[in-house]
């Protein structure tokens, strides 16, 4: 299998900071892949919630260099790598914590985390950001949003309930697949996922397809939830799975804020 894949964040059209980071990276080797694709929303109503997904970001883009240099991706075992991953998540909590101490204000940030390794996925997912993953024509959530609703001036209202940096001891859910050929995996901010329909994963799937256009279908899909309204900050990446690469190859990876 082939992997295509690509990110893109925008600070949106009202908000001053862009407190959304995110992150992929991808290496083959040996026919083999290994990939990773994280999204980080710094929690908004807290100070410096763009430093604390920064932060996180960077952690995760340090790990992935450091596995890089000893893993044999052809001979890996996927739940050890699992394993490893889950132990970097307390340490990234655990720096959120400790710079939140440093400067003595209040921070944190959710991390919704994809992880492909040969040909099984893992996902490591704190707050509300999400992970989908389109199959068959068929658009799943594989994240469990980590909110609670409370009343507030008559109304019901979401109010998220977890995130790093909250507490040292860090709580997160997890979910692990196989791939099979055709998945699309989209892993975005809220700001994202407001406005989404199952056609616009449709249209990034046959955009993605052609993998010079795979950055080009996250821009786009941006600028589509800023169209209906959207006024947070928006962040998407995709990943595609397939048997063959179609066209001229082309693998990289991408991370910021814009």
């Amino acid at each position: 299998m082939k992997l295509t894949g690509a990110c893109a964040t925008y600070i949106g059209n009202t908000r001053n900071v862009n407190q959304d980071a995110i992150l992929f990276r991808y290496s083959e080797r040996d026919g083999q892949h290994f990939a990773i694709l994280a999204v980080c929303d710094g929690v908004g109503g807290l100070e410096k919630g763009e430093v604390a997904s920064a932060l996180v970001v960077r952690k995760i883009n340090e790990w992935y260099d450091e596995v890089l240099r000893w893993l044999d991706i052809a001979s890996a075992e996927p739940e050890v790598l699992n394993a490893h991953l889950k132990d970097g998540a307390e340490l990234w909590n655990q720096a959120v914590c400790e710079c939140r101490d440093i400067q003595r204000v209040n921070m944190g940030t959710t991390m919704s985390l994809l992880m492909i390794i040969k040909d099984r996925y893992f996902i490591i997912q704190v707050g509300d950001s999400r992970v989908y993953r389109y199959r068959n024509d068929v658009l799943e959530q594989l994240t469990v949003d980590a909110s609670v609703s409370q009343m507030k001036n008559g109304r019901m209202k979401l109010y998220l309930d977890n995130f790093m940096g909250k507490a040292r001891e860090l709580w997160f859910t997890s979910a692990a697949g196989s791939l099979e050929d055709g998945d699309l995996f989209l892993v975005c901010s809220d700001g994202l996922y407001h406005c989404l329909g199952v056609e616009d994963v449709r249209e990034i799937y046959r955009d993605a397809l052609d993998n010079r256009k795979a950055e080009e279908a996250c821009e786009r899909l941006i600028v589509r939830m800023m169209e209906r309204g959207e006024r947070d900050n928006i962040s998407a990446g995709i990943v595609l799975v397939r048997q063959k690469a179609a066209g001229r190859k082309k693998w990289w990876g991408g991370s910021g804020r814009m």
